[in-house]
């Protein structure tokens, strides 16, 4: 794919990724399936362009969202995980495969999905405590409740997007 193709594709995916994240301003109580949703999206660049182009179209994307929604909440899951989790996915599963571990990539890719919940819940509690309705800031076992939930969802979403990659992999990759 010539380098032109890969800024175009690049900036398509960028665009689509705001756009999504925009639906949270419109529908509020998605926002958290909103950014998930929006990080498909750089895992098209992964496959087609490697990973800088995906890098790039991810960083864009958040800063777009960042600065030009009025909700931030989604901008900040997608600047803060879905945006380069498509990017680390790939390279761990890489990894996986090479070294025929399926232990160590999982083991990296819950390892990293921890490190960025626990960032994200000590800096931004609001995001979480908002978005749930019992507030477990109040309970002293609660971010470890939280966490270990979210972790739960992310084996669940991991699994079903490694099944989503597959098919665009399989049946429209071979298209473009």
């Amino acid at each position: 794919m010539s380098r032109t193709k890969k800024l175009t594709l690049s900036a398509l995916v960028a665009a689509l990724c705001v756009i999504c994240l925009a639906g949270s301003t419109v529908v509020p109580r998605v926002t958290l399936s909103l950014a998930a949703l929006a990080g498909i999206f750089p895992a098209v660049t992964v496959m087609a362009c490697g990973y800088g182009w995906a890098a790039g179209a991810s960083a864009v994307a958040a800063l777009l969202a960042l600065l030009l929604l009025p909700d931030k909440t989604a901008g900040v899951w997608f600047a803060c995980f879905f945006g380069h989790y498509p990017i680390w996915k790939a390279l761990i599963e890489g990894l996986q495969v090479k070294k025929g571990r399926p232990v160590l990539g999982w083991t990296l890719k819950v390892l990293g999905f921890g490190v960025c919940m626990a960032l994200l819940y000590f800096v931004f509690q609001a995001l979480f405590t908002g978005a749930i309705p019992y507030d477990f800031s109040k309970s002293a076992l609660g971010p470890a409740i939280l966490i270990g939930a979210l972790l739960i969802a992310f084996v669940i979403y991991d699994i079903a997007f490694s099944g989503l990659i597959n098919w665009f992999r399989v049946k429209i990759l071979p298209k473009l």
